[in-house]
């Protein structure tokens, strides 16, 4: 994983440089139980202790830099406006960017993990679709998993090829298939991708023809992607109706509520006003478009 945002350093180094508060950094990163989980599920080599403190000095950092910066920037421009007062304003702003980056540092790893789950799972129906065709003609598990890693292209699998030729890897090191494919759910974030492989690890450790293993995976799959597709009919409609308020009605019927009150009473309504409704609106824009987009379902049409 490479340097911290912010900070000149490794994350070995900065767990060194903090060495001395061991027991009190140990209590906090605690507080954080899946932090370490969600850095094994995303094939990190940083721990969960040296990624708490690299988060914990990138925000230190980020504090004094926006901190120190602001403040040179007021005192060279305004120094008449360099009080006690925007001294403790620009100090407020400052922390509550560290807190709001350090919480984003402490869920990244959580999110890369679900992208990775959204990754596998894009292609994950259409795998195990071409591992049926391929062990119904009589093919083995391990050349159908051969087959899949090698494919290149628009006809490539994605995320799937790539832990299949890891899966590949560890057998041919001499791991057993059976023992490849359960460590291959354990360490993947998807629990559709962890069941089939179980199911896979399973049958091959019994005996079981994988064919027939496959076949129900498939129904088992295909059936989870129709419930993912109808969930997602289904909110798009109070999505487009609470966008349209939000949007559309809301800011149409406030400036119209804005005017009239203004023909009544003394109602400042400047240039400012209408700038800062227009930059409302972009940012619910962007937040409308980013959950419609987070809820969609990652399926390979």
């Amino acid at each position: 994983m490479p340097n911290p945002p912010f900070l000149p350093i490794s994350y070995k180094d900065a767990e060194r440089l903090l060495r001395p508060l061991d027991p009190i950094i140990g209590y906090f990163a605690s507080l954080f139980p899946l932090l370490g989980y969600d850095l094994e599920r995303i094939e990190s080599d940083v721990t969960e202790k040296q990624y708490f403190i690299g988060s914990l000095l990138s925000s230190a950092f980020l504090l004094l830099l926006v901190g120190l910066g602001s403040a040179a920037l007021l005192l060279f421009a305004r120094p008449d406006l360099f009080t006690s007062q925007n001294t403790i304003i620009i100090t407020a702003f400052s922390a509550v960017l560290a807190l709001s980056f350090f919480a984003y540092s402490m869920l990244f790893p959580s999110w890369k993990a679900q992208q990775r789950s959204a990754m596998i799972e894009k292609d994950l129906l259409f795998a195990v679709r071409h591992m049926t065709v391929q062990t119904n003609a009589g093919v083995p598990l391990f050349a159908a998993l051969v087959s899949i890693s090698e494919e290149r292209g628009k006809l490539g699998y994605g995320m799937v090829g790539k832990e299949f030729k890891r899966i590949i890897k560890e057998v041919e090191g001499g791991k057993d298939i059976s023992q490849a494919l359960d460590d291959s759910a354990a360490r993947t974030p998807s629990k559709y991708y962890e069941r089939i492989m179980w199911q896979l690890a399973n049958a091959s450790r019994t005996g079981v023809p994988v064919n027939q293993a496959l076949n129900q995976l498939i129904e088992y799959l295909s059936e989870e992607q129709r419930i993912a597709l109808r969930n997602y009919g289904a909110q798009l409609s109070p999505l487009a109706l609470l966008y349209l308020l939000t949007t559309v009605v809301g800011p149409t019927l406030g400036i119209i509520f804005l005017m009239v009150i203004s023909t009544l009473v003394e109602l400042p309504v400047t240039s400012l006003l209408f700038a800062a409704l227009l930059l409302f609106l972009a940012v619910a824009q962007i937040f409308f478009l980013g959950l419609i987009g987070s809820r969609r379902p990652t399926l390979s049409m």
